[in-house]
């Protein structure tokens, strides 16, 4: 019997075909489903000792059977499957020979978890893959188990409201155009990819599109913190994203040991994110929930040779639905080390409302204090309006005085434009001279 080969043809006219099993066993079988036609399998599917299988059709495999492990879809022993069509899937994919994507459609539609897998080794290269599924929590997940896995350079990985787990796994997309994952973005419902380190989501890129890698994590508390990343040539790129849903701490990463220009660091969660593969700078953003999160002005990353976290400078901010996007242009990925953390800075500028010049040596001038500044002009005027004192200099103080003439007690207001590596400042407000 195992030398015979089974020829399985379904073909459509002008109406579909369907077959049924509880059970589908291909054993050294030659197995084609046409266009239009339709397989279900109740029982589960078992592809073994060389069997050939080409899907042109529709193959559903469901787990409505009470036959051991219902609705797994399994390739072994020098099985080689390919073809254009789209299988159906209610539980797990299990992958120990040859999967030959070509055009074809995955759809993971379980609502208990499901799990891509397999016991030697091979990584599933799908071309179209989507999760489905009405499961939640443990439910909501499609997990690599001890494998990795990837779309094509052609595919699409449609999330849809499912968390794809992939554990310390890395899953890759190879399509480089910005638009190949897509996900719900229902607010409290979004799909996401969740990693364990040192597991990646890994896309490839190949233009100056902005990539929204859509991490996050159920582990724990629920959260949903994409990344973005947009590179600054069209050149091919790759990068990887994990979302680390615990503080940056618990991995050493100790908040304490920073540059001296950072106030407060988000504790709740952390971004590892790595150029693995291009050279050129790219923008980089990692959202957060300020109803949740608190609010960050800033982004640091780990300096592994310094041990200690770094200000990465001056960032900007983007609102995109209920979330918050702290950006870092042009960064270019030199620095060693994949954390990155919000963060809030030292307040750079320190502005006395009050001082005395009155020659006793405390408090006699007004000056101010600026820490990283790079630009830097201030203009004070009386209550008139009228310019008695200017600098461009944040080291050169105001005296008290109007072309060296002492100045009248009162108030005067002050004018401060600035610039700092992280931050620009536009700051009116009023001092109060007395001297006597």
């Amino acid at each position: 019997m195992n030398a015979l080969k089974i020829l399985l043809v379904f073909f459509v006219s002008s109406i579909s075909t369907y077959g049924f099993s509880q059970l589908f066993y291909g054993n050294n079988a030659l197995i084609q489903i046409n266009s239009g036609a339709q397989v279900i399998s109740n029982g589960g599917v078992l592809l073994t000792n060389g069997t050939d299988l080409t899907n042109n059709g529709t193959f559903q495999i469901t787990n409505n059977s009470t036959l051991p492990q219902p609705g797994n879809f399994t390739l072994t022993s020098a099985t080689i499957v390919n073809g254009t069509g789209l299988y159906q899937v209610e539980q797990d994919w299990t992958n120990d020979a040859t999967f030959t994507a070509q055009t074809s459609s995955v759809n993971l539609y379980g609502d208990l978890q499901q799990f891509i897998t397999s016991t030697n080794g091979t990584i599933t290269e799908f071309n179209n893959l989507t999760l489905t599924g009405n499961g939640n929590g443990i439910n909501r997940k499609k997990t690599l188990q001890n494998v990795d896995a990837r779309v094509s350079l052609t595919g699409i990985l449609a999330l849809n409201n499912r968390e794809l787990e992939t554990q310390a796994n890395d899953f890759t997309v190879l399509n480089p155009s910005s638009t190949s994952i897509t996900n719900s973005t229902t607010f409290g419902a979004e799909g996401f990819v969740s990693s364990l380190d040192p597991g990646y989501l890994i896309w490839n890129t190949n233009s100056q599109n902005a990539y929204v890698f859509p991490v996050g994590s159920s582990a724990g508390t629920l959260r949903y913190r994409p990344s973005k990343i947009q590179p600054s040539s069209s050149s091919a790129h790759s990068y990887g994203v994990r979302m680390n849903n615990v503080s940056a701490e618990n991995y050493n990463y100790f908040f304490a040991q920073n540059d001296g220009t950072i106030d407060a660091a988000n504790a709740l969660f952390f971004h590892s994110i790595e150029r693995l593969n291009g050279a050129s700078p790219a923008e980089v953003g990692v959202a957060y929930l300020p109803s949740a999160d608190g609010d960050w002005l800033g982004m640091a990353h780990w300096h592994t040779g310094q041990t200690q976290w770094n200000a990465m400078g001056q960032t900007a901010d983007t609102l995109v639905s209920n979330y918050t996007y702290v950006n870092k242009a042009a960064w270019d990925f030199t620095e060693p080390g994949t954390p990155y953390v919000l963060v809030n800075l030292v307040d750079e500028l320190t502005i006395p409302n009050v001082f005395t010049p009155n020659g006793d040596g405390v408090n006699d001038v007004f000056s101010i204090d600026g820490k990283a500044i790079t630009e830097f002009n201030l203009t004070i005027v009386n209550r008139w309006g009228n310019t008695i004192f200017e600098s461009n200099d944040i080291n050169t103080s105001w005296d008290g005085t109007a072309d060296g003439t002492p100045c009248l007690d009162g108030t005067y207001f002050y004018i401060i434009k600035a610039k700092s590596t992280s931050n620009d400042y536009n700051k009116h407000g009023h001092v109060t001279l007395n001297a006597n």
